[in-house]
């Protein structure tokens, strides 16, 4: 009898383990260091949804002379005195940045969705697709960042001093910047609720996160309760705008449900048309998603493609082939490594954390952290979006439709091929990173040659679609690089 109960209780804390467990990405904990700057006039910096700063109303805080702040401040001060084991492993957990440590969090759900769905009727595949993903982190960092810019406003604003200049010992290094309104509570409401709104099954537990992260601020001295709740309250407001801006970009028509695509399919201008070489065949992966409103003023567009009877169509078919009978292990290996396919961050997640090294590497601050991302992010979108609207004008095939004996290193996308994907965010994420971080050369270039060409090793591209696609990213990243040299960053 004890036996059977005990196996019972053992089968029921497995099946309890196993609803509970979320699918992490361990990616380590980063290094703990305080910012290299404060950018004291970065409440000045120009927003991106919101008008300016004016459009959010930060009430001013008590004076710290009050019965109330000195009331709170005490018991900060005896809380870091004494803190419990948990208390100090959630401390440790976002202390290496809260924009850095929602982005991981965006990334570890995407990965956790982007499933490929049993159901062939799905035209969808997955709740996840590069368009999708590329606008949810988009539209995080935006609501990051112009929370951020409230904030740095704020804080100048009202000047209250931080709890280090007030004599608290922080347990781990902060910034040094006024403490009112808190950035961290702010972050982790905005990031909470943008999350939840692309993934609604996982509201609890994120709320759960959040309400640590803010936590965390009070137990590590940084904070005080009433930094914690102007930090929210800004922070929901600012969501509230973003979520607004969303309902207008056009994205929600994105899958098709009408199924138009075919219409569109009918008049492409190309000689041959693609067709799903998935099996069963499946409708493509989000065909409208070319239609949503961009961030940037665009005028990047791909050429028309070369005709599969021209000299060149047939010279770069002739080069898939060949290098896909003679597939060196490096390329395979560069075409697994930019594939981004199912389970992954995505194209776009990828360079989330490519951006992730620079913004701990140059100890950027939230504020800048959240600049860094918002202004990438953007490009991304604009990217996907420009690329798909190429893809569905002129539905150009993938090689092994063409010459079925080619063999491919990794799954053929359900998209036509031209432009690719991985081309074009690519040359796009280099073109604002390189910007950001002149001194990186040396690691972006290779990695923008080997994503730009990691179609062609892996069969599923031509070089002249690898090229077309690289120019049209570089023109978006430049249009992004142009907005940033007048937004008031230095």
């Amino acid at each position: 009898m004890n036996k059977l109960i005990s196996i019972l209780f053992l089968t029921v804390s497995l099946l309890w383990v196993t609803a509970c467990k979320e699918p992490l990405i361990d990616e380590g904990v980063l290094p703990f260091s305080e910012p290299a700057t404060v950018d004291a006039n970065g409440g000045n910096w120009r927003t991106i949804v919101l008008q300016s700063t004016a459009d959010i109303n930060v009430p001013a805080p008590s004076a710290i002379t009050s019965d109330d702040y000195k009331s709170e401040l005490a018991q900060v001060k005896n809380g870091v005195a004494s803190l419990e084991p948990e208390k100090i492993t959630a401390i440790n957990y976002w202390a290496v940045g809260a924009v850095k440590r929602w982005n991981q969090i965006a990334r570890q759900l995407v990965a956790k969705y982007n499933v490929e769905s049993a159901n062939p009727a799905d035209a969808t595949n997955s709740l996840v697709s590069d368009p999708f993903a590329a606008r949810l982190y988009a539209a995080m960092s935006v609501a990051q960042y112009d929370a951020m810019v409230v904030a740095w406003h704020a804080k100048y604003q009202y000047n209250r001093p931080s709890l280090v200049d007030q004599g608290i010992i922080t347990r781990l290094p902060i910034a040094n910047v006024p403490s009112y309104p808190s950035e961290d509570a702010a972050i982790a409401e905005v990031s909470c609720q943008m999350l939840a709104h692309f993934f609604p099954n996982e509201t609890a537990w994120l709320k759960t996160k959040a309400t640590e992260h803010k936590q965390s601020r009070i137990w590590n001295g940084a904070n005080v309760p009433s930094d914690i709740v102007a930090g929210e309250n800004l922070g929901a407001t600012v969501t509230g705008k973003v979520l607004n801006y969303l309902q207008n970009d056009g994205f929600n028509n994105a899958s098709d449900p009408g199924n138009t695509w075919t219409t569109l399919l009918a008049q492409a201008p190309y000689d041959v048309k693609w067709t799903s070489l998935v099996i069963p065949a499946r409708s493509p992966v989000s065909p409208l998603a070319g239609n949503v409103k961009t961030w940037f003023s665009l005028t990047a567009s791909a050429p028309a493609p070369p005709a599969t009877a021209s000299a060149q169509f047939q010279t770069d078919l002739k080069e898939v082939s060949t290098i896909a009978n003679s597939r060196t292990r490096d390329q395979s290996r560069i075409a697994a490594k930019w594939d981004d396919g199912v389970g992954t961050y995505t194209i776009a997640g990828h360079w989330n954390l490519i951006a992730e090294d620079f913004v701990q590497q140059y100890r950027q601050n939230e504020l800048r952290a959240a600049r860094t991302y918002a202004l990438m992010n953007r490009a991304l979108q604009d990217a996907a979006t420009v690329c798909w609207a190429t893809k569905y004008t002129y539905f150009v095939p993938r090689p092994s439709q063409l010459d079925p004996t080619i063999k491919t290193a990794t799954p053929i996308p359900n998209t036509p091929v031209y432009i690719p994907e991985q081309a074009t965010l690519a040359a796009a994420a280099t073109s604002v990173l390189l910007y950001l971080f002149p001194d990186e050369n040396t690691i972006l270039n290779p990695q923008l040659t080997e994503a730009v060409q990691s179609g062609l090793y892996g069969g599923t591209s031509f070089r002249f679609a690898n090229d077309a696609g690289s120019a049209v990213g570089t023109a978006v990243g430049q249009a992004a690089v142009a907005s940033a040299k007048s937004d008031g960053a230095q």
